[in-house]
């Protein structure tokens, strides 16, 4: 029986985990394995609103070894130390520690490798940005931006305080791609919220001062211009400050420094200007971009060795209908783990498997407090579509549902949303300690 393994466990591993777990997991036609350091997954696209408090990451977390069960695939909790590719074996850590024993490590042999382990904040070799900004990468990281955030409100609005008066809040969002816009305005909401419920005394707009940094000359470089002037507005209506052109050049304790040495306070650095591949995938012997993502043919399968494919962050790839490698954005990561569930029980059957197509569908900018701004594809397949308010929310909250359905099929999905709801509608809508 030929072994599948798939290593990492966001939305895009997850996804292949299950189609093929379904298809030849259950007719044993094939035995599938998913490797991941954390017992559970979380929708990456969600720890913004996690950062804010906005949502609790228990009640949205999903159990691997459950799903295991459930969709006939081996779940192996671990991280990837090494692959060798000669002997077709992946060495994974029971540890996620960085100094490993060998009699820590389990040899995983396999017949196909998926590589889905995502990637990694890209600091561009700003210094100090590493040591002194808070990210995005997991649920830890996005939770110390929420006790960070509710610490300073507490102690800027304590008339106890050193100063005798109450004083800003200042936050700095360097990168203004989705990440960093959503997370500014979910943040301006719970600035709002933790008022309303007594949590500080600060003013929510005024004492409270959320900018958003982008070295770029628009915010949400790489998206539909209309998308990016509608956000921008809609920015402004909360009171959510965009600087573009602005380069960071160093991050200090004490807030950061731009291009010109000028100097700009903050108490609170979130650094959200990108994304790079794990480092470990050049360590694989692939043939990798500039960026050291893995690159990829029409079939996804790794340039130089067919038994090794990459998807999501960790992959470069450029489709035959494309004019340049693909963005890393969570719709081309889903759209290749849709493309591998099917293509590779089609490849095990003998029978041809075409190649891997973009589509752009569009993109959705949630801002909060039931404020979303969109761009949708035409039935030609160009954008042209603009959506915006409770529409857009509307579009917005199902993408997600839809990874839920896929996840849990329809009965299961559907109490789960149910469950959802009953949450929001008992909680205060953001934590309040």
């Amino acid at each position: 029986m030929r072994t599948i393994v798939i290593v990492g466990g966001g939305a895009a591993g997850f996804q292949v985990a299950i189609g093929l777990g379904r298809s030849l997991g259950r007719r044993q036609l094939a035995r599938v394995v998913l490797v991941d350091r954390s017992p559970t997954h979380l929708w990456k696209p969600l720890l913004h609103q996690v950062a804010a408090g906005s949502m609790e990451p228990a009640a949205h977390h999903t159990s691997f070894a459950l799903q295991a069960e459930r969709n006939h695939f081996q779940f192996v909790r671990g991280s990837l130390v090494s692959v060798d590719r000669a002997r077709r074996v992946i060495s994974v850590a029971a540890s996620d520690k960085a100094d490993v024993a060998d009699a820590d490590l389990q040899a995983i042999a396999y017949d196909t490798l998926i590589l889905a382990i995502g990637g990694v904040t890209e600091y561009f070799g700003v210094p100090g940005a590493r040591e002194h900004a808070l990210t995005l990468d997991c649920v830890s990281s996005a939770e110390r931006v929420r006790d960070r955030l509710h610490a300073a409100l507490r102690r800027k609005s304590n008339p106890e305080s050193s100063t005798g008066r109450a004083s800003k809040v200042r936050v700095a969002i360097v990168g203004a791609g989705a990440t960093g816009i959503q997370l500014a305005a979910q943040l301006r909401r719970t600035s709002r919220l933790l008022n309303r419920y007594g949590v500080h005394q600060l003013d929510p707009v005024h004492d409270v001062d959320i900018a958003v940094l982008e070295a770029a000359p628009s915010i949400l470089p790489g998206l539909d211009s209309e998308v990016a002037a509608r956000v921008t507005r809609q920015l402004a209506k909360q009171h959510i400050r965009v600087a573009t052109g602005q380069r960071v050049t160093a991050v200090t304790p004490d807030g950061l420094k731009l291009h010109g040495n000028a100097q700009r306070d903050a108490d609170i650095v979130v650094w959200a200007a990108g994304i790079a591949a794990q480092p470990q995938v050049s360590t694989l012997g692939l043939e990798v971009n500039q960026k050291g993502q893995a690159r990829v043919g029409d079939t996804l399968q790794c340039l130089g060795d067919e038994n090794v494919f990459a998807i999501g962050d960790c992959a470069s790839c450029r489709p035959t209908n494309a004019t340049r490698e693909l963005p890393t954005r969570a719709q081309v990561a889903y759209q290749q783990a849709l493309y591998l569930a099917d293509a590779i029980p089609r490849h095990l059957a003998g029978r041809p498997v075409r190649p891997f197509v973009y589509r752009d569908y569009g993109s959705l900018i949630s801002l909060a407090g039931g404020g979303a701004v969109g761009s949708l594809a035409t039935m030609r397949g160009k954008l042209g579509w603009y959506v915006e308010g409770r529409l857009a929310v509307l579009l917005h909250h199902a993408i997600y549902r839809r990874h839920v359905l896929a996840i849990n099929g329809w009965r299961r999905a559907l109490l789960v949303s149910l469950s959802h709801g009953l949450e929001r509608w008992l909680s205060a809508g953001t934590r309040l300690y």
